[in-house]
């Protein structure tokens, strides 16, 4: 136990020093330059550019399988609205043909409209007045 006692007591061991493994670079002290291979200057691969280009050229190819559904999609609303509109000119007119027929079930009102398109009955003359001023 003495032993371990004394072992906490003691100033904590250091590391040794680190030699310079050349004169020039103990006296300099800095780091020595490094090779043009590994820095990538001189032909090496710079993967963190390998990196950056190929993430772009996901994203571009993501963006560009949006390109042809977003242009359906679009269409589609177009027409859609389209369709609507198409949709509200015909009931407008399915309303005003269903008012008509309604209409056209009364015996006197069908004599009136074939009146307005010239008929007339069998043995009857028709008149056929011109140069009528307009607005009578």
């Amino acid at each position: 136990m003495a032993s371990t006692a004394n072992a906490r007591t003691a100033a904590p061991r250091r590391k040794p020093a680190r030699r310079a493994s050349s004169p020039a670079r103990a006296r300099a002290g800095t780091r020595p330059a490094r090779s043009r291979s590994r820095a990538g200057v001189a032909g090496g691969i710079r993967w963190d550019r390998v990196a950056r280009i190929t993430l772009l050229v996901v994203l571009v190819a993501v963006l560009i399988s949006y390109v042809g559904p977003a242009t359906n999609y679009l269409q589609s609303w177009k027409l859609a609205g389209q369709t609507k509109a198409e949709v509200q000119n015909l009931r407008q007119d399915n309303a005003r043909l269903r008012a008509k027929a309604h209409l056209l079930e009364n015996p006197a009102q069908v004599e009136l409209e074939a009146r307005k398109m010239g008929m007339a009955r069998p043995g009857e003359r028709v008149y056929v007045v011109r140069n009528l001023p307009r607005g009578h």
